[in-house]
């Protein structure tokens, strides 16, 4: 039977002064007959699992790198004070964003405008030369859906109509990671994940689904450090809600999310 697969492989001549996780091997496999029938969550958690695994590799790497400079010059100081996520760092922001059209890449539903508003927590777990990892959880106390109108067709399969409603929700994402880069900076580029649960008023995305979805988000951007202790964030996320078949039908939903906020930081 075919199969595609794909193999991280760390090999046995990376020096052992290295931490072991360097010389694990992660290996994914997808069965080509069966991942058109995957769980559409299922298939995205593994991307979400892996984005994670490979900033925790990437800050133990740098960490490593860093190590061994650190007799030559001491960096540990940002190149403009304050500006910068320095190691125990925390920040408190919010953000806003909105995706006007749905992608098919997991979720299958589109015509379905996405908007939210969310306030986020953060904290530099480990920092390097030019680069911070941040541990992030986020409250969304405002999450809303245009969906269609829902009738039913012969057989009980619900259908999209003409017209529409806002369906109103809420939730967290109390998982997540940021890797920001050339830390020091004004301008940082950034990378990051997030997990978490939204509860909406009605079903959704699609009637006989579910109120209660997970949601997924990969994204990247930009964090502006304007002044010492404030940031923008703008930035855009590949954003994917789905009831995990925890209901009779699943088709999830993806958003194209792109989104602008403000952070407020200070070192404990």
């Amino acid at each position: 039977m075919p199969r595609l697969q794909l193999s991280f492989r760390i090999l046995q001549h990376i020096p052992i002064k290295y931490p072991l996780i360097f010389r694990v091997l992660l290996t994914l496999k997808f069965d080509q007959n069966k991942i058109v029938s995957m769980n559409p969550f299922d298939r995205l958690a593994p991307l979400s699992g892996l984005c994670i695994v490979c900033m925790l590799i990437f800050a133990q790497v740098a960490t490593a790198q860093d190590s061994e400079s650190s007799n030559r010059q001491k960096t540990d100081v940002p190149v403009y004070l304050g500006s910068s996520p320095d190691l125990g760092t925390s920040q408190l922001g919010f953000w806003a964003g909105y995706s006007s059209d749905n992608p098919t890449l997991v979720g299958r539903k589109t015509n379905r405008p996405f908007s939210e508003f969310n306030v986020q927590y953060a904290h530099v777990l480990r920092t390097g030369d030019t680069w911070a990892l941040k541990y992030t959880a986020e409250i969304v106390p405002v999450a809303i859906i245009k969906q269609p109108q829902q009738g039913y067709i012969s057989g009980g399969h619900p259908v999209d109509l003409p017209g529409s409603q806002n369906i109103y929700g809420a939730g967290v994402s109390p998982v997540g990671l940021q890797l920001n880069f050339r830390r020091g900076c004004m301008l940082q580029p950034y990378v990051n994940g997030t997990a978490g649960i939204l509860y909406f008023e009605d079903q959704v995305p699609v009637a006989e689904s579910s109120n209660f979805n997970f949601s997924l988000g990969l994204g990247a951007g930009i964090e502006v450090w304007y002044q010492n202790s404030q940031s923008i964030l703008l930035g855009y996320k590949y954003h994917h809600i789905s009831n995990g078949y925890t209901h009779r039908l699943n088709p999830g939903v993806d958003s194209n999310l792109f989104y602008i906020g403000y952070a407020w930081s200070w070192r404990q």
